[in-house]
């Protein structure tokens, strides 16, 4: 009975120990879905300054952005650029195959980190896990193709925050996700171990049982003498 009581104790603690790392889980995804929507290249120098003094200007029509939309660029606002690019047929050196990669890239970013946030919150840390790997795949993919473009860094942009928090927020949900997996594995084990030994502690009844019923012991009459 000492054991089992220890057991209840200790089982009571898992959910606790299980909260941890389920937050941590949720806040690096979080952040990731967080991350679309923050800058990815930053401008600097005197053309930031440019744009923030002239920020009512037209930076692209097609897009529908001014010059105080592109201080700091976001996936979000690359993704509009390269969508009003290549439906209005403006895009620079008639690069469609190139934005329609971007595009596609942007696109898994964006719906990845959403899933990540949803499976995170449903406690599904394997799923997480997956869909994490696609997006730093899809984003460093992305980075790969920006630089080699000549796109990130320039003159004009340098990189933003976001490029910084998309690993981060990997680690943060890898880390979490393994965690979770593996407290969640200890409290399925020692909820194992107290109901083997609830089943091996219940006491036992000796009488003997035939056709269901208790067989009584035969009492020894003494003589009447």
């Amino acid at each position: 009975m000492r054991d089992i009581a220890q057991g209840q104790q200790v089982s009571k603690k898992l959910p606790a120990k299980q909260l941890i790392p389920y937050v941590l889980l949720v806040v690096g995804a979080v952040a990731m879905a967080v991350s679309f929507f923050l800058p990815f290249a930053s401008a600097k120098g005197d053309y930031a300054e440019y744009l923030k003094q002239y920020g009512d200007r037209v930076y692209t029509s097609e897009a529908g952005l001014h010059n105080k939309d592109v201080v700091g660029l976001s996936l979000l606002t690359f993704l509009r650029i390269y969508i009003a690019g290549l439906q209005s047929g403006k895009l620079l050196g008639g690069m469609y195959l190139e934005a329609v990669i971007c595009i596609t890239l942007m696109a898994v970013i964006a719906v990845s980190s959403l899933l990540i946030l949803l499976f995170g919150v449903l406690k599904k840390p394997i799923a997480a896990i997956v869909f994490s790997v696609l997006v730093v795949v899809a984003f460093y993919a992305l980075r790969w193709d920006f630089d080699d473009r000549g796109v990130l860094p320039s003159s004009q942009y340098g990189y933003g925050i976001a490029e910084y928090i998309y690993p981060i927020s990997f680690v943060v949900v890898v880390a979490g996700a393994i965690w979770f997996m593996a407290s969640r594995h200890i409290a399925k084990t020692v909820h194992q171990q107290l109901a083997n030994n609830t089943v091996n502690s219940a006491p036992v009844n000796s009488a003997p049982v035939a056709n269901g019923a208790a067989v009584a012991e035969p009492v020894a009459l003494s003589k009447a003498e």
